[in-house]
């Protein structure tokens, strides 16, 4: 391996370091509830707990226990646990890093041999920033690594530089990837899009070849607790969502809300980038144009402008093609400047990049506060003050928190509800859950109705109805707050078991600053 080629992997994965490295803001998370997976089905007998019930029903909810259910994560669960036994916290942030970088590093490989190092690097130099866009550590990062080691491996295949027999690798990685995040699907489609383009090029060996490993790790896929309905799950996730998360959300829908994200123009670069390449590559060259990276950026780019949670493997997948565009579009129109103008031109490009960068995506480098590994401070305090003072439910919260009070109030208190709308019946969220928060009617309907307790809440929720809902209970002289920091916010009944706790804990309505 080249040094030079080395030396762009070491600059790129530090780049990308800087964007990565923040700290996990627990208490709107899934990471807690990963966790806690993994030490259930490992200790299931312990927490007098079924591995069907975790696998196959709502099983932390206090609302719908029984509801049927997905896990498709499960395995994931097992790994964070296992990381999160060795070194805490600390790990979990710095394996996320780790795979994160090692995604990056195959995306590179793919155009080690075919693309000029200036090339490598300008495109990654560019697209760090949006592969960074997903700075949550959860389990979607081991999906990015594999994906990019599936077109790693079949890209190196369609040029002749790898074995045949290296490919059977991608069943053994698909049966894990389908027991570990549901980006398993991608899998079975890129293996595709490689089977097309030898079918288009008439290259029916290697299509035979192919599609023996398309068959092989599609039949990879079914080997979960699930079956067929785990392989589908993918397309009938959607069909009981009762929620909308931002993730979820298109680009324009976004950018009509005046939702900022720097990423949406880095999004729309790129887009034109590969597109505009793309054609003139298909008009001047046509024999150079790549149709598998090609369909796999473009499907991408599309998921991506639908669900912007889709914007970083967007970017990692669409790292090889740019470059190897870029170097094409080099030789058909800059292939008579002088190297030295050529480099000296490189370099103000690498400067407005690095510019722009910084300015658009200021807060999330090295000098931000949350720049840093393990928990964002106070992530345990409200939890641990829930512990202290022997608060217990039934607890009202709300859905950002739902994560963090699985990992740490569970077995002692269920949530009633968490982050995971394919959990809940899609009727839940609409008629309940946000009901209760807009109308205080419903609120004390249900209320009287599940005999709340406590109510603990993520305060920085800026749903309409949720900023509503609290105002609300800080007026409301049958609730009183006894806890608030940065970030939570518990109140507790006005009875005679939370006597002692409010006389001792209650902050005055005065600090709240609610007329």
């Amino acid at each position: 391996m080249k040094k030079g080629f080395i030396i762009i992997c070491i600059f790129l994965s530090l780049y990308l370091a800087f964007f990565v490295t923040q700290k996990i803001n627990f208490l709107t998370a899934d990471l807690g509830r990963h966790v806690k997976n993994g030490e259930i089905f490992l200790n299931s007998v312990q927490f007098g707990a079924s591995k069907t019930a975790i696998l196959h029903t709502n099983f932390y909810s206090s609302t719908f226990p029984e509801f049927p259910f997905i896990n498709h994560h499960w395995g994931s669960g097992i790994l964070v646990y296992l990381i999160y036994l060795i070194s805490g916290w600390n790990g979990l942030s710095i394996a996320y890093i780790i795979c994160f970088i090692l995604a990056l590093i195959f995306s590179l490989l793919v155009a080690r041999k075919d693309v000029p190092l200036w090339s490598v690097g300008l495109s990654g130099f560019f697209l760090v920033p949006m592969i960074a866009s997903r700075m949550e550590v959860r389990p979607e990062v081991l999906s990015y690594l594999f994906i990019c080691v599936f077109i790693y491996l079949l890209y190196q295949f369609s040029k002749n530089q790898i074995s045949y027999k290296l490919l059977f690798i991608l069943p053994v990685l698909g049966l894990l990837w389908s027991n570990i995040h549901i980006y398993f699907i991608f899998g079975v489609f890129i293996i595709g899009v490689f089977l097309f383009e030898k079918l288009i090029n008439r290259d029916f060996v290697s299509a035979r070849k192919l599609s023996i490993i398309l068959g092989l790790t599609g039949l990879a896929t079914l080997i979960t607790p699930y079956g067929l309905l785990g392989a589908l799950y993918p397309f009938t996730i959607f069909a009981n969502y009762g929620y909308l998360i931002v993730e979820n959300q298109s680009i324009p829908f976004l950018e009509n809300l005046s939702f900022a994200n720097p990423n949406f123009l880095w999004y729309k670069i790129t887009l034109c980038l590969i597109v505009i390449s793309s054609i003139i590559i298909l008009v001047k060259k046509r024999n150079d144009f790549i149709i598998s990276l090609s369909i796999i950026s473009l499907t991408f780019a599309v998921l991506a402008f639908f669900g912007i949670r889709h914007l970083s493997v967007f970017a990692l997948v669409s790292l090889p093609l740019l470059a190897y565009n870029f170097s094409i579009i080099r030789e058909l129109f800059f292939n008579k400047i002088k190297k030295e103008n050529f480099a000296i031109g490189l370099g103000i490009i690498f400067c407005l990049i690095f510019f722009t960068a910084t300015v658009n995506f200021w807060n999330k480098l090295p000098w931000n506060t949350n720049f840093g590994i393990g928990l964002l401070p106070e992530s345990l305090n409200s939890s641990q003050f829930i512990k202290n003072t022997n608060i217990h439910g039934p607890i009202f919260n709300n859905y950002d928190i739902g994560g963090s009070m699985i990992f740490t109030l569970y077995p002692k208190e269920k949530v009633f509800v968490d982050n995971r709308p394919e959990a809940y019946p899609k009727e839940f969220f609409s008629q309940t859950y946000i009901a209760m928060q807009e109308d205080d009617s419903v609120w004390q309907k249900i209320s009287e109705k599940e005999k709340f307790n406590s109510i603990y809440f993520y305060r920085l929720d800026y749903t309409p109805w949720a900023q509503k809902f609290l105002i609300e209970r800080v007026k409301d002289p049958e609730w009183a707050p006894v806890y608030v920091d940065s970030q939570t916010i518990i109140f507790l009944k006005r009875n005679n078991q939370n006597k002692y706790i409010i006389e001792k804990y209650e902050l005055p309505r005065e600090m709240f600053n609610i007329k």
